[in-house]
């Protein structure tokens, strides 16, 4: 038994459960770290498209492992809508200086913690004893992973 060739999207038939996948295309900016912060060096590397509903203004590639533990590896694609801060526990770009990373931003009384999701990665500490230019890039809203 071989497999039927797929009819082109023109020719689909009208059936009720088969609808046609709208997408946008989101621009890309570049790398990012997911495990030791890198050189945020924002480069558009061309368009990667995604499905209509995801509110993202751009998407990043990840460099690194410290985010399997959110099923996000490295070469994986991020989308990220823009936004100065986020709730506890979500995923967010974060800009330290001139480097960004991928982590879980929780903030609390007097500091901002960026956790990996790999056991391997200590938390980021940052206190306004030890202070350090750090500024919320955007949410993590969706990812790509290529099937290997």
């Amino acid at each position: 038994m071989g497999w039927e060739q797929s009819p082109a999207s023109g020719d689909l038939p009208d059936l009720p459960n088969i609808f046609p996948i709208r997408t946008k295309k989101v621009p890309l900016l570049g790398t990012i770290a997911a495990g030791v912060p890198i050189y945020a060096d924002e480069n558009f590397d061309g368009y990667r498209e995604c499905t209509e509903d995801i509110d993202a203004d751009f998407c990043l590639k990840i460099q690194g492992d410290s985010m399997i533990g959110a099923r996000i590896n490295d070469g994986d694609i991020i989308f990220i809508r823009k936004q100065e801060d986020v709730d506890n526990g979500e995923i967010a770009a974060v800009l330290i200086e001139d480097e960004a990373t991928l982590k879980r931003v929780y903030k609390e009384k007097d500091s901002l913690i960026l956790q990996a999701e790999n056991p391997k990665y200590a938390p980021i500490v940052y206190t306004a004893e030890s202070y350090v230019e750090c500024r919320i890039l955007g949410k993590a809203v969706a990812f790509q992973s290529d099937i290997v």
